[in-house]
């Protein structure tokens, strides 16, 4: 049987107690960047892989280090950083999916070329790691509980996060079409975990295709 993104990860998820943690984390990621992808006109099957194996790198890390309270040393900061590039190995070599590793492998860098692995400036970083990591970040910051987060962000303090570090770690211009598709699609704070018939006839507005989904 070929294996396909979708029985990788859940293969993964099943077998891997961090992987089994971030999965809603992970296919929500995936349905903000593909909505974001598609507004911008950059979509296609390699981003919506890479948005939802974009933690598949975190298989290989440690729960006491990835889950740790408080602050990072130095070393377990390096660790952390490491999934970047597992990821991009394991959807090269397990699926042969080159685009879908790159944007993988760029889902941290920064617009200001302080991010890593590679410590891209710019442009130089593709657009759709850029796409992947403003919606990374911003369900990170509104829903997805981190060992650095106390509480979670309301939408409107995410939004002000991400405009505040826009040109920074963030390419400014996306974040802007963002928060537009965002207030657009009136986003619920239950949206994953509760249906709502009305957000569901939005979201298939902006998404198009039940290809796009799982």
């Amino acid at each position: 049987m070929k294996r396909t993104p979708e029985t990788l990860f859940e293969k993964i998820a099943q077998d891997n107690e961090i992987i089994q943690y971030f999965k809603h984390h992970s296919m929500r990621v995936m349905y903000l960047s593909t909505m974001l992808a598609k507004k911008v006109g950059h979509y296609d099957e390699d981003l919506r892989i890479a948005a939802l194996l974009h933690d598949i790198g975190k298989m290989g890390l440690s729960k006491d280090i990835l889950l740790k309270a408080g602050t990072f040393t130095q070393l377990e900061r390096t660790i952390i950083e490491s999934h970047c590039h597992i990821g991009n190995v394991i959807v090269r070599k397990e699926l042969g999916k080159v685009h879908s590793a790159e944007y993988i492998r760029d889902h941290h860098e920064d617009w200001n070329g302080k991010g890593y692995p590679r410590r891209l400036v710019g442009e130089e970083i593709s657009i759709q790691g850029r796409i992947i990591r403003i919606c990374d970040s911003f369900d990170a910051m509104t829903y997805d509980m981190r060992n650095y987060q106390k509480t979670k962000m309301s939408y409107s303090e995410a939004f002000n996060e991400l405009r505040k570090c826009s040109w920074k770690q963030y390419d400014g211009n996306l974040v802007e079409e963002f928060i537009s598709l965002m207030n657009d699609i009136g986003l619920p704070y239950s949206w994953y975990n509760k249906f709502d018939e009305t957000f569901v006839k939005r979201i298939y507005s902006k998404i198009e295709g039940m290809e796009d989904l799982l």
